[in-house]
């Protein structure tokens, strides 16, 4: 009888240990499931891959930025190294490049060469794109710095200066809608924007999008325009001084067959000519509050 017993236990522990050795197979090949893509498409293994920084050389030329901007996807940063970067056709991030970051290191300034081109020095259709913390200087030469017409994009803490001229008359910064793709949802963030021949920041139909926490000051016509069919944006804390010096605009800030936006916590002070806030040709409501 002990025999049988002891025949018994030796079973059970034998089955158990089994059961255990099975359960630890089947939790080291349990099934994976597919990754899923951003998209939310299912069926395909993604692997994700790691976004690229890459450097733009000291006294670069346009055809070695453009080549960086050629080769960077979304999530991907071009690092403008200090010094000076001269352009001599306009940087294009052409619709379908989205989500690049071109970012300047202490003392980095793009300059227009001179006799160059009427273009902007920088031109922006794609989506999600960030210029931020570098200096341009249009070198007093046509159009403006930067030109944006697509959507989401952000230019922050940069400077922007002396672009345009009496030809071809250029803002520092233009948000433009041309139709394709709908120019909205940008902003401007805590750039300084100085000694242009035409306005500092020009939106011409332009929906939905933010200026704010701006220096703007000494440019040829306003500090900010809000133009034709840009609707519901919002302006807010920007100080607007000593605008309008050749009384080439109505004002300090313009506001023109817009409706909907609100001028919020700014400061307009010393405009040369005409008003500090001037409003035309507009149907619906507008907020301000100085």
């Amino acid at each position: 009888m002990k025999n049988l017993k002891t025949n018994v236990s030796m079973m059970l522990m034998a089955t158990a240990c089994l059961l255990i050795a099975s359960t630890e197979s089947c939790e080291k090949s349990s099934y994976q499931p597919p990754a899923i893509e951003s998209s939310g498409s299912v069926g395909k293994n993604v692997s994700k891959t790691s976004a690229v920084t890459r450097y733009l050389a000291i006294n670069s030329n346009s055809a070695d930025f453009q080549n960086l901007v050629n080769q960077s996807v979304s999530g991907d940063i071009i690092i403008i190294r200090t010094g000076s970067h001269y352009v001599t056709t306009p940087i294009s991030l052409p619709i379908g490049k989205n989500g690049i970051t071109i970012r300047g290191e202490a003392g980095a300034i793009i300059r227009k060469a001179p006799n160059s081109f009427a273009a902007a020095a920088i031109e922006i259709r794609g989506n999600s794109n960030t210029i931020d913390l570098i200096e341009l200087d249009g070198g007093n030469l046509p159009e403006a710095g930067i030109i944006i017409y697509g959507q989401y994009n952000t230019v922050s803490n940069s400077k922007i200066h002396n672009c345009g001229t009496a030809a071809a008359k250029g803002a520092g910064i233009l948000i433009h809608n041309t139709g394709n793709p709908v120019c909205a949802y940008n902003v401007v963030r805590g750039c300084t924007v100085y000694y242009n021949y035409m306005v500092g920041i020009s939106q011409n139909g332009h929906s939905d999008g933010t200026v704010r926490d701006n220096i703007i000051y000494e440019n040829g016509a306003e500090g900010i325009t809000i133009d034709l069919l840009s609707h519901n944006n919002l302006t807010e804390n920007n100080t607007v001084n000593m605008n309008n010096t050749a009384d080439r605009g109505v004002g300090g800030i313009g506001i023109d067959q817009a409706n909907g936006n609100r001028i919020l916590n700014n400061t307009v002070s010393n405009t040369r000519y005409r008003s500090g806030l001037t409003f035309q040709n507009n149907i619906g409501a507008v907020t301000v509050r100085l």
